[in-house]
């Protein structure tokens, strides 16, 4: 039976390519189902018709499209995933962990040129601020091994050095209330440990569990 909560919760991850979000928003996910806790994982891009399109782009490379149009595109895609997975999973009380949000517009397409605070205007004209945001941050070239280790066939623009250090640099001049900055290279035990004691706290002293006398039993070894 899943514990209720007062209000709905967005948790998003976000880091430079290699970081380790994605394992990392997943064990989340994992041990907040364990705890009985009504949670949902989403990730951008979508697969929804933008995201495919803005997934095949990446993978062309530099053979892309300009960086304006690209923004566009990921605008679109973010506008649909908000509207028909993240806000109803909100409305309905739930937390919602997100593998990306446009934090990773604001450092990626910044890279590129766009204007930081244009990017951000333009989301927060229909996004939802975040109620926890892990920044997991790395060096460039770790996360550039990672990736290759993990993959045949070389690695896309979005992973080249000197790029990631752009976006790496933009991502360490964010700063937001809700943002939490996470050591990438810690083992990823210790990494998932923090963050669960993290979204704990967070959820017990802003008091939106509706019954708590027993979730310190559940999920949190």
């Amino acid at each position: 039976m899943h514990l209720r909560l007062k209000k709905g919760v967005l948790i998003a991850f976000e880091g430079i390519d290699g970081a380790g979000k994605s394992t990392q928003a997943h064990l989340l996910y994992e041990r907040l189902k364990k705890a009985n806790f009504p949670v949902v994982i989403s990730r951008e891009p979508t697969e929804g018709k933008w995201g495919k399109k803005l997934k095949g782009l990446i993978k062309q490379g530099e053979n892309r499209l300009m960086p304006q149009k690209e923004l566009e595109m990921f605008l679109k895609d973010r506008y649909h995933h908000i509207k028909n997975i993240v806000c109803p999973a909100l409305k309905s009380n739930q937390i919602i962990i997100l593998d990306r949000y446009y934090f990773s517009n604001i450092a990626y397409q910044g890279a590129l040129g766009i204007p930081t605070q244009l990017i951000e205007k333009r989301n927060r004209e229909f996004a939802p601020e975040p109620n926890l945001l892990f920044l997991i941050e790395i060096p460039p070239e770790i996360g550039i091994k990672r990736i290759e280790a993990m993959r045949e066939g070389g690695i896309d623009f979005f992973e080249k050095e000197e790029y990631l250090n752009k976006v790496s640099e933009i991502f360490y001049q964010l700063n937001k209330p809700f943002f939490h900055r996470l050591r990438g290279e810690d083992p990823v035990e210790k990494l998932s440990q923090r963050i669960w004691e993290i979204t704990l706290n967070y959820l017990t002293t802003h008091d939106l569990i509706i019954d708590n006398s027993h979730i310190i039993y559940k999920g949190g070894n």
